[in-house]
């Protein structure tokens, strides 16, 4: 694997939580938000010239490119004060926005935001990206989130997380509101990047967490002291009812997790063999007592 060198381009794939039920609840609002990531984007396309960008909206109905958006669209009209790029950027990622949450407003309020496909969404275009270039392109991805976990995306969450680390993709997560993201943490750790809480009292404050924080690329960060993620709650999600769990029982076909024992596995239909065997106190009662009834527990072969 090559190392990241400071000319080398990069592709930055913006995904971005417009649940309105989930900005709702936040203190900053999903307009300012939205600005803010503008002006984020802007800075990082004036980086390098050479560098690429993809804007990918998640809602609880659909997940849609921002940016690059259907060709067919109305162009925005030109200003001679903004450059141009800058303006076409901010005009589809902000009208992209307002489009998402118009089409959301009669959807189900308690339901979470697809981060999961927009996420595997990302990782296709990054790979149609790769082979398509001749020169070496350095990816990562930006999750800007405001929702909750939901349990039963976990699975196609967490095949995306180690396909990107296999893809040597960094995802980068900003929570903005709400208890830590359990999920969206295991990402930041396992692909190497950064995981951060933003301080929703300052309307100012998520520009800043994403200027100094998620601008660097894969070269600067190698010289920079990054924030570090100490406390990272690697519980997983049983198959079965999908809660998190500290201790679990293992599919030793599929390596399926599940809450509690079943003589068939609900993911690969493998049936397990069960042996009951007496335990030692139960084995010396029955020495003593050969009329006693012994206890059993129960193993899996």
């Amino acid at each position: 694997m090559s190392e990241p060198q400071e000319s080398d381009s990069s592709l930055l794939v913006v995904v971005l939580d417009v649940n309105s039920s989930a900005w709702a609840r936040s203190p900053l609002s999903l307009d300012k938000a939205v600005q803010q990531m503008v002006i984020f984007i802007n800075a990082y396309l004036a980086l390098n010239s050479e560098n690429r960008l993809v804007v990918i909206g998640a809602s609880h109905k659909e997940c849609r490119y921002l940016f690059p958006s259907d060709p067919s669209s109305t162009p925005p009209t030109h200003d001679i004060q903004v450059y141009e790029q800058f303006r076409v950027v901010d005009v589809k990622v902000i009208s992209g926005v307002q489009s998402m949450i118009a089409s959301e407003i009669d959807g189900a309020e308690e339901q979470q935001s697809l981060i999961s496909r927009a996420l595997s969404m990302a990782l296709c275009h990054i790979h149609r990206v790769s082979e398509s270039s001749i020169s070496k392109i350095w990816s990562r991805i930006l999750v800007l989130s405001a929702g909750q976990d939901s349990p039963h995306s976990y699975i196609p969450l967490m095949n995306s997380i180690f396909a990107a680390q296999k893809m040597s993709v960094l995802i980068d997560i900003c929570k903005v509101y709400g208890p830590d993201s359990v999920f969206l943490q295991q990402a930041a750790e396992i692909t190497g990047g950064n995981y951060l809480k933003v301080d929703t009292n300052s309307e100012a404050s998520l520009l800043q967490t994403l200027m100094f924080t998620c601008l660097p690329d894969q070269y600067t960060r190698g010289i920079l002291n990054a924030p570090g993620n100490e406390l990272i709650d690697f519980r997983a999600t049983c198959f079965c009812h999908k809660r998190v769990i500290d201790i679990g029982y293992v599919c030793s076909v599929c390596l399926s997790i599940f809450c509690q024992t079943a003589p068939v596995c609900s993911t690969c239909d493998t049936k397990f063999s069960f042996r009951l065997t007496k335990s030692d106190s139960s084995q010396s009662s029955d020495k003593h007592s050969p009329g006693s009834s012994a206890m059993s527990s129960l193993t899996i072969k």
